[in-house]
């Protein structure tokens, strides 16, 4: 029984805790509709609070008005709070380059986690289910994949659980007819312009005439390779730290040291969660552009570069490698305000300078990196932070006197594309920090200051 199906997965994967809020996306297909029954009929068993959301793409307008209507009808059958969100795809679509599947995916996921939040529901439950498991994996098979795309649809990936995974939809079907549970069709699922509609329809009852099993085949490959991608993924995180460093700008620095001595299953997909992190989502990177990229950081000599998608750029140094967004647009006539305490985030760079005025530095006063600790009776509040500017001259931390700016760039053998994103904090005009690499001498902590400012940056936390 479907119902039973459900329940043993939850517990199987431990989807749900006991008074958990859930809210459940329904968009009024037959899947989302069952999931919905079966979540209802559990509710005792789990404590459960049920919240129905639906999500309205206004991509078929009276089609989509009956979908919306329809569910909040369902939702206030089963004496359950509705709510009714609407996403503009189009926008994103145009925005971002995207398909519009990419498109309302994306903005579909924002809506419901960013009601998830405002609900405070620990899950959001998709009715996701076995063909569609086989339909993707497929899909990405066409398109071209990785052993983790190949993976599937993860049963679990908080807060998303889906709970009908195990479920074929024939099961689903049976199901509803027997409990004389209604639903609604989408016509765009009978499209042959979408490649899972052509999936779907096509390519899939091909295979299972050839192989009527070819499902269940899919369906164990996929349970067998996300054991397997979990325990890669533990390995790749260990060796995340030791290769890959932030740096101010968005910059990553890779160490080359550490990398090399890894397996080559981990050199490759540490580099494909680098680059799918940092890139655009219509720049996905491919197998090719992976390749590259490792044998650059195997191969290249210092000062070589590599483009990569979405205009970003590699370039080799001594013992690292750099990588940085050569199109990030021009930020050096633009001055930010960063007040003391305070925040500032630069969202162009995905950087955070954070001041705070301490009593005491902790550790060493000169060391270059993510803190810069200053006296706080030499400054001119509020401080300012900005790009290098023609004439720039800054007094490094233990130099006989000032240089410009440029010269000391290259003596720290900063690649020429990046010195246009290394902020610099001042004060009244007078360069304090150059951000993650040196305190100004005349700014320096000595045994004399009273009042400290810390200044610190980060990468901007993602909204």
């Amino acid at each position: 029984m479907l119902v039973d199906a459900v329940r043993s997965c939850i517990d199987a994967q431990a989807m749900i805790s006991q008074g958990t809020a859930v809210l459940v996306a329904v968009s009024g297909g037959a899947d989302s509709m069952a999931l919905l029954a079966a979540l209802y009929r559990l509710r005792p068993v789990y404590a459960m609070r049920l919240h129905v959301a639906h999500v309205n793409h206004q991509m078929r307008y009276s089609e989509a008005l009956r979908d919306a209507r329809f569910v909040e009808q369902q939702a206030a059958r089963l004496g359950l709070p509705f709510h009714g969100l609407q996403v503009d795809v189009s926008a994103r679509q145009h925005a971002a380059g995207l398909s519009p599947q990419h498109a309302a995916r994306e903005v579909r996921y924002a809506a419901l986690y960013r009601l998830q939040q405002a609900l405070g529901a620990a899950r959001i439950a998709f009715g996701h289910t076995a063909d569609d498991q086989a339909e993707t994996v497929l899909m990405r098979l066409l398109r071209g994949t990785s052993p983790a795309g190949l993976a599937g649809i993860p049963l679990v990936r908080c807060p998303c659980i889906r709970p009908l995974i195990t479920v074929y939809r024939q099961t689903i079907l049976a199901f509803l007819r027997a409990e004389k549970i209604p639903w609604v069709e989408d016509s765009s699922n009978s499209y042959r312009g979408y490649l899972r509609n052509q999936v779907r329809h096509d390519i899939l009852p091909l295979l299972r005439r050839r192989s009527p099993r070819i499902d269940v085949h899919f369906n164990e490959l996929t349970e067998m390779l996300a054991a397997e991608n979990t325990f890669l993924d533990a390995h790749v995180e260990a060796l995340y730290g030791q290769v890959v460093a932030p740096q101010p700008g968005s910059r990553l620095l890779l160490h080359s040291g550490p990398y090399q001595g890894a397996p080559l299953a981990l050199q490759r997909r540490l580099l494909r969660r680098v680059l799918n992190t940092v890139l655009p989502a219509a720049a996905r990177a491919s197998f090719q552009h992976i390749e590259q990229l490792r044998q650059f950081i195997l191969h290249a000599v210092p000062g070589q570069r590599l483009t990569l998608p979405g205009k970003w750029m590699a370039e080799r140094y001594r013992e690292a490698v750099c990588l940085w967004a050569a199109d990030c647009g021009s930020e050096g006539a633009h001055s930010h305000v960063l007040s003391v305490p305070g925040i500032l985030d630069i969202p162009l760079l995905g950087l955070r300078i954070r001041a705070d005025v301490i009593q005491s530095v902790p550790g060493p006063i000169a060391q270059p990196g993510n803190f810069a600790y200053i006296d706080a009776s030499r400054l001119t509040l509020p401080l300012t932070v900005r790009f290098r500017q023609p004439g720039d001259r800054f007094h490094p931390y233990g130099a006989p006197g000032q240089k410009k700016l440029n010269a000391f760039f290259i003596d720290k053998k900063v690649p020429r594309a990046e010195r246009d994103r290394i902020p610099v904090v001042l004060s009244d005009g007078e360069i304090v920090w150059v951000v993650g690499y040196q305190v100004a001498e005349p700014f320096k902590v000595h045994p004399g200051t009273q009042r400290t400012v810390s200044l610190h940056w980060s990468q901007q936390p993602a909204c």
